[in-house]
């Protein structure tokens, strides 16, 4: 019983706003502190008990967790992700569905572009076939709803399968009825596409996740960009004293003058490594030297490569054998990267700029200021 009760007073201590979404005022409006309640619910994710928990102080009931256990090779493009509802005292249903960032073995499968290595697809396939995943798992439940509103969230990968699930449950529900808040969101369409003003990404600019796949290759994002003012000194107190209160801490506040610039620098030499999908999965570069591999000589492609950096080294578990500290001593195609991101120092902030609780504390610090919406 006290442990029960401590997981209570910790729920709810991360919600600070409210018990339950608001589904009163228009999604076409953005609402900090429903987009507070819905960072808090994504992350979540990870902890279903303390998450279900959280929930049932609104009166929402679980509908399950889906694909919550997977093994390592399991390659599937499917996310684990959670449905809970309530019934409403008009009859309606009211519905969360929560996306989970990447877990264990799963950062393969976000470089995983295009699984199908149809290169010129007008979406990152890989989380749109995640998105195709929930709505075929839960088509009989969406059937069967009585005038449902939808509040769709994720962080990091979640919140790339978010978007693309947002903007199909519109098309299906209307978006009124759909409010979507994504975080650290990855980019997920290209070319044209339908404007949704019912989805909101917030994006911090210095955060490496949200400019992948690479702004160069024309993805971008549906619905509306909110970027935090990272880099506006006059915010940072406020910014710093809303961090030193949250329960999710991942190290020490991430604080620099040149973080967005040093992302964007280090974004512009991934696309010159790469300057398109089909040449970032299938060229192998040289290890010994600059240029592509020779017949019979070793070499590893720039999205395998940028799986070993970005994925064992910072996000973990990339399964790849490459030596990153052997290779920054050898002139090749990969060098101009690693001397980009050495000479940025970034290792000490990358990973602290897409945790949710830095999102939280700038998201907490402009709640009264006007957001740049994209």
């Amino acid at each position: 019983m006290k442990h029960g009760r401590l997981l209570l007073l910790l729920c709810v201590m991360l919600v600070p706003f409210s018990a339950c979404a608001d589904f009163s005022e228009s999604s076409m409006v953005y609402d900090p502190e429903l987009a507070q309640y819905a960072l808090q619910i994504a992350e979540l994710c990870y902890t279903p008990s303390m998450q279900e928990s959280m929930l049932s102080i609104g009166s929402y009931r679980q509908v399950g967790v889906f694909n919550a256990e997977r093994s390592e090779n399991d390659s599937r493009h499917v996310v684990t992700y959670a449905v809970y509802d309530r019934t409403v005292e008009t009859g309606a249903t009211e519905v969360i569905i929560a996306i989970r960032g990447t877990g264990s073995g799963e950062w393969k499968l976000n470089m995983d572009l295009m699984p199908s290595e149809n290169y010129d697809l007008p979406y990152a396939e890989n989380f749109f076939l995640a998105a195709e995943d929930i709505l075929t798992t839960q088509a009989d439940y969406l059937s069967g709803l009585s005038s449902p509103a939808f509040l769709v969230t994720g962080h990091s990968r979640g919140a790339a399968v978010a978007n693309i699930l947002g903007a199909e449950l519109t098309e299906r529900f209307g978006a009124s009825n759909v409010f979507v808040y994504t975080f650290a969101t990855p980019r997920t369409v290209r070319g044209e596409y339908k404007a949704y003003g019912n989805i909101y990404n917030i994006i911090n600019p210095a955060d490496l996740v949200t400019y992948l796949p690479l702004p160069q290759w024309g993805f971008s994002r549906y619905g509306i960009d909110i970027e935090l003012p990272v880099e506006n000194t006059a915010l940072l107190e406020a910014a710093q004293t809303a961090y030193a209160t949250r329960a999710d801490q991942f190290g020490a506040f991430p604080v620099s003058s040149d973080t967005v610039s040093a992302t964007q620098r280090i974004v512009r030499t991934m696309a010159e490594l790469a300057p398109d999908p089909a040449s970032s999965a299938t060229v192998p570069h040289a290890l010994s030297h600059p240029g592509q591999v020779s017949v019979n000589e070793k070499g590893i492609t720039a999205s395998d490569f940028m799986l070993t950096l970005f994925g064992e080294n910072l996000f973990a578990g990339s399964g790849t054998t490459v030596n990153i500290p052997d290779m920054m001593q050898v002139e090749n195609d990969f060098a101009p990267l690693l001397m980009t991101i050495q000479s940025a120092d970034c290792a000490s902030w990358i990973l602290c700029m897409h945790m949710p609780a830095t999102y939280g504390a700038w998201m907490a610090a402009v709640s009264n200021v006007q957001l740049s919406v994209e």
